[in-house]
Parts: structure tokens; sequence; C-alpha cells
């Protein structure tokens, strides 16, 4: 008999909010993350915003030393699981102090003292993993480093450079602070990072390789080469009508491309029986998923959505629920013109014309793309719908394009869910989808 998986934890930083539940209060209000760039000059570039976490103190996780080895996305990321895992009851170990001379070398370490008792507490963390992702690691990192050499050398680079600019290096660090010796590496699937994480830690606990995971995505790339790259490619909206918070509009008539954004989101997943036997609450099931490739093009989708469809039905078959059965679905939905046509197309073949009556509704219209980071904030998102039974508005959808026809949630709305969806889809192909089950 197949491990049911659950979630015991949820933990998010990102554009609407440092924490989970300020996350979600401001997607139930509509609000948006999107903002003008203020970090670095834009004149040049072809999008001036951006959705940037707010607010955000690395001093409540790292010491000064620390934070100054790790790059933005692994602050981000250590954060989010910080959170997931203190509402999932699973506390860090206690490390004994460095000295002086080795606090930049211990970066965060246990000591070997610290593992004697695995089991202490009833939580085996032999047996905890961590799948902490993200797609393009700490893109600040590299770019201050390659800088440092041109302007003074190659002596000049830090000795803290691999280490530091490494995307292993969030799920490295969270794995010693807690001291979770389990499974764990980094991902990367581009923006089906998070969503990939979330489904190959599932299927981790189901294969008995662990009994919980932190699994989720991050990212923190919005810089100036990435925002020219991504805008020479054309794939970045800009403000519309001079409002910079209605520039990301899935499914809208004048959708004109993605808003980049950064953030991460962490989900504690856990075999059901071993978080009842320590007394964790399940916030939802995690009932099947679905991981495919399109093998057609690097940066384009399936022209007809057959490989993220083809990973819809195996999340379906995975969870034993028939398509009728889904009563949300929570989309990929990046506001780019070929990538909401394909989604829908793929979402058409799987539900067929009952698509039409599924509340559907796009995150990234409030927080912008976090790219590495979106599947997990977003699966979050669900997550929280299926426990409130409540599902975010999606905003900006002005005039719904003709060719897709959804029911595109407005305003926040009440409902009776069992089972819901979330798609996510790749640069390179990669699509991933997650059944989940209200608990």
């Amino acid at each position: 008999m197949r491990r049911r998986v659950v979630v015991t934890g949820i933990g998010a930083v990102c554009p609407l909010g440092n924490d989970a539940a300020t996350t979600w209060q401001n997607l139930l209000a509509g609000k948006s993350g999107v903002d003008y760039i203020r970090d670095f000059p834009v004149d040049k570039l072809r999008s001036d915003i951006a959705a940037s976490v707010k607010g955000f103190d690395v001093g409540q996780y790292l010491s000064p030393k620390e934070a100054s080895i790790y790059g933005r996305v692994t602050h981000l990321s250590l954060a989010a699981a910080v959170e997931a895992l203190r509402e999932a009851g699973i506390a860090p170990i206690q490390r004994a102090p460095a000295p002086d001379d080795e606090a930049a070398e211990s970066a965060g370490a246990a000591s070997p003292a610290d593992h004697a008792a695995p089991a202490a507490g009833g939580l085996d963390r032999t047996r905890v993993g961590c799948l902490m992702s993200t797609g393009m690691g700490s893109v600040d990192i590299f770019e201050e480093q390659v800088a440092r050499s041109a302007a003074r050398g190659p002596r000049a680079v830090s000795p803290f450079f691999i280490p530091g600019v490494m995307p292993n290096g969030a799920a490295a660090l969270i794995s010693m602070r807690y001291g979770l010796m389990g499974p764990s590496y980094n991902l990367a699937s581009a923006c089906a990072t998070g969503t990939h994480s979330i489904a190959t830690s599932a299927l981790m606990i189901e294969a008995g390789e662990a009994d919980v995971m932190v699994a989720g995505g991050a990212e923190a790339a919005t810089r100036l080469n990435t925002v020219a790259g991504f805008g020479n490619a054309k794939a970045l909206a800009r403000a519309v009508d001079g409002d910079p918070t209605r520039a990301s509009r899935p499914f809208d008539r004048r959708r004109q491309g993605f808003v980049m954004g950064e953030g991460a989101g962490a989900l504690v997943l856990e075999d059901e029986q071993h978080a009842l036997a320590r007394g964790a609450r399940p916030l939802a099931y995690l009932a099947g998923f679905g991981m495919t490739t399109d093998a057609e093009h690097l940066t384009r989708p399936h022209s007809g959505g057959l490989g993220l469809a083809l990973a819809l039905e195996r999340a379906l078959a995975r969870a034993g629920a028939a398509p009728e059965a889904i009563g949300y679905i929570n989309p990929h939905a990046t506001s780019t013109p070929q990538g909401d046509a394909a989604e829908v197309l793929a979402l058409r073949r799987v539900f067929g014309d009952r698509l039409a009556r599924i509340p559907i509704s796009a995150t990234k219209s409030m927080m912008g793309h976090l790219l590495g980071g979106a599947g997990a904030v977003e699966t979050i998102a669900v997550v929280c719908s299926l426990r409130d039974q409540l599902l975010h508005p999606s905003i900006n959808v002005d005039e719904l394009d003709p060719g897709c026809a959804l029911d595109v949630v407005r305003e926040r709305r009440g409902v009776d869910v069992r089972y819901a969806v979330k798609c996510s889809a790749g640069f390179g192909g990669h699509n991933c989808a997650l059944v989940l089950e209200r608990a």
C-alpha cells in the first residue's frame, strides 16, 4: 500500500508578504506586489518593473558573516523553510558555538555531537530530507565576484565564491541548521523547479526513502542582466497605462508578457502515519503528481499543450481522482501570449467542456513570476484554499481572451472543494502537475 503524503507546514517570503499568513491575506484581498525597479538603472531595458520582497531582515536568520557568504536566494529559502518547519513542529538542532576565527567556515554547520541522537523528540532526522531548490542560483553572488575579478584580478575573488553561488547551498544550509540527514540536494527545471521539488519529495516519501521532506523553491534573480536577457527575448511586460500593478494579466486579451518576481516557498511533506504519530496536524494531502517533458522547443511550450496535459493526466491517475472531481485549478498562467494559450489547450484536453465551469485563479497576476519559486508559493496558495475553502482572485483580467473560455475568479470566492490542481511549466519543456486534497 502506497504511503499517503500530507502537508504539515508551509512558509513563504514573497512580494505579498514575509510569511505565509500575510501572503495569503494579501492574495485574498487582491493586492499587487508589482512596482517599478529602483535597484539598478532601467533606462536601457525593455522592462522597468518587477515584484520584489520588501522589508526582509536576513539578520533574523543568519549572522552578518554568514549572510555575506550566501546569496539572497538562500536567505529567502532559509526564512521560508524556518517558518514551514516551525509550523510542522520541527525545531532546529542545538549547535555548539564556533570560535570566532572559525565562524565563517562553519557557516551554519553543526558539530558531530549534534547528530548523536537523531531520534530525539520522536523524529529520526536521518529520515528527513530537503529539496529546497532554485532554478538560477545566487545570481547576485556570481555577478559580484565576476565584477571583482575583472576590476582587481582573480586573487580578489572570495574563497567563499563557490559555496556561496552553488544552487544546492540552501538545501545544505537548511539541512545543517536542522540536522537533516536524509536526501538533500537542488533540483532545477526553470519555472517548474519548485513544483518538481514538491513532486520528487513526495515520491521519496512514497518510496520509503524519507519520512519527512522540506520541499520548495526560490529565486532572487531580478538583476540588470537577467532583466535584460528576458526583456531582449521579448518575454517581459511593461506598466499598463503607467501603472505597474496592472502589468501581469494572465488570460487577459491585452497580456504582453510576465513580470519578474522574487521569493521563496517551502512545504513540509510527511508520511501521514508518521505525522499523526508525532501529533502534527495535516493541512492538506498531496494526492498525486505527474512530470513530463514537451521535447519540442527550448523556450516555447508545446503548441497543443500535449506535455502539460500528460502531466495532468498522470497526476490525476496517481491521485485516483477523475477529472470531474477537480473543483479548483491554480494554473501556471505567466501572462505570456503563447504560454497562456497553450496551457488552456492542455487543460481543455484533460477537462473538456467542463473546464469552463472549474474556478481558476492566477497567483502570478499579483506577485509576478517567481521563476524557480513560483510553483512552491502557488502550491502554498492551493493548500490555503483547501484549508479555508476560499479562492483568491485573479486581478487585471479586464477582458478575457476569447480563446480562454475559463471561469476566472475575479473576487475572493467561498467554495466546497475536495480536490485541486496546480500546474507548472518551465523553459526546456519541463512540466509538472500536482493534485492536492482537502485534509
